[in-house]
């Protein structure tokens, strides 16, 4: 039996599914009680979706907050409730010759911070209820625009009628949305027929595992091969190591001094290399923990 204290799952979610019908699936499977994931995707999209389990959970909002990245086909000629196939078509359009498009514009004008509103059929609340659920009865909350950042687009035509798109994006950022807004530039309208988010932060879609080879193995094989601790998630972040009397107090939420230089985001460590969370370290070099996991 595996110690799924700090663990997660670096998931390949398929399409088809909700997020949470995924999650339900992987706890039962291991018999877990307590876990989260990392920012929802809509059933159509596919792709990358980190699962926390128990103490690891405290670590979802970090990877929430985190810059994404993506893959869409966008259907050009055809708009729909929801911005993808899965909703009620709203209108077609013909659409124009796409060798008279100027690619290089529309990726200018995309890249950097944009506006966005948030679509109806999202996990957005207000007063406390899911957009999506205002939209299946067929209520329309006002819902006010925002910034978000495209750090990087690439478009290419596949053919006439549809578009691959790859995104690098700021937190809140909804794909649909900018498939819609590119459709209108077009003079067309779009929606999403294929959607699938390849990282989050540096955690990259190639280090998943797809939810049919998760369900199908053994829980050895799944403590072996697919399970991780936390911390591994961070590979990439500055650590720093407590010595057994700085330890006791980072545990009861208290700063402490010491030698490592201001960082945003830190690993905690105590001296047996054992993950205790992680933390700031401000300009007067006192370590500030932000997230405990044990």
């Amino acid at each position: 039996m595996s110690d799924y204290r700090q663990s997660c799952i670096i998931l390949d979610k398929p399409s088809g599914i909700s997020s949470n019908q995924a999650l339900s699936k992987v706890k039962k499977k291991i018999s877990q009680k307590k876990a989260g994931f990392s920012g929802t995707l809509d059933p159509l999209a596919s792709g990358l979706l980190i699962i926390f389990f128990n103490k690891a959970t405290k670590l979802c909002s970090y990877f929430l907050n985190a810059d994404k990245s993506y893959e869409a086909i966008a259907k050009l000629g055809e708009t729909s409730t929801t911005g993808d196939l899965d909703g009620d078509t709203i209108s077609t359009a013909d659409v124009p010759n796409l060798k008279e498009l100027d690619i290089k514009i529309l990726e200018k004008k995309y890249t950097g911070v944009i506006k966005q509103t948030p679509p109806m059929y999202s996990a957005l609340k207000h007063k406390g209820v899911r957009l999506y659920k205002y939209a299946r009865e067929g209520i329309n909350i006002d819902r006010p625009s925002r910034d978000i950042e495209i750090y990087s687009i690439k478009i290419n035509i596949i053919d006439n009628n549809h578009l691959f798109i790859k995104v690098r994006c700021s937190k809140g950022t909804y794909i649909r949305t900018l498939v819609e807004q590119i459709g209108l530039d077009i003079g067309c309208g779009a929606l999403v027929s294929k959607l699938v988010r390849t990282g989050i932060n540096d955690v990259n879609i190639s280090k998943s595992v797809s939810l049919e080879n998760f369900l199908s193995s053994s829980e050895e094989d799944i403590c072996n091969k697919y399970i991780i601790n936390g911390d591994l998630l961070l590979s990439k972040t500055d650590t720093c190591i407590l010595s057994e009397l700085d330890k006791e107090q980072v545990l009861k939420g208290n700063k402490v001094k010491i030698q490592n230089k201001p960082c945003e985001l830190v690993r905690i460590y105590d001296e047996e290399k054992n993950f205790l969370g992680i933390g700031k370290i401000n300009e007067e070099s006192e370590l500030l923990p932000k997230k405990i996991l044990v």
